[in-house]
């Protein structure tokens, strides 16, 4: 069963998908598309995470580029992505961003 990810945190269904308000956007978790999102210098630069999102939401991500999302819920996005491709939760994933940060 696969998971579904959203920006308020909650997990709710087993899909690999973020729900972003009212509309869910899979996400590519292929091992094809993680290699390429992993080979990425993956830090919070946006250039780099544009690059992220692209790979993982494919054509979804026009959509929701241009809903011009605050920067904090921008990041966020990018947290759950991570969790969605590697299956991890949420809040690791947000722990290790911030470790690094910290560093």
């Amino acid at each position: 069963m696969s998971k579904l990810y959203t920006l308020d945190e909650k997990l709710l269904t087993g899909t690999p998908e973020i729900r972003i308000g009212d509309k869910c956007y899979p996400v590519d978790n292929r091992q094809k598309t993680v290699k390429k999102l992993m080979k990425l210098n993956l830090t919070e630069e946006s250039d780099q995470m544009d690059e992220a999102l692209k790979l993982a939401f494919g054509s979804g991500f026009k959509e929701i580029d241009t809903m011009d999302l605050p920067f904090p819920a921008y990041q966020k996005l990018f947290e759950l992505v991570m969790a969605a491709v590697t299956g991890e939760e949420p809040e690791e994933i947000a722990a290790r961003f911030q470790r690094k940060k910290d560093q």
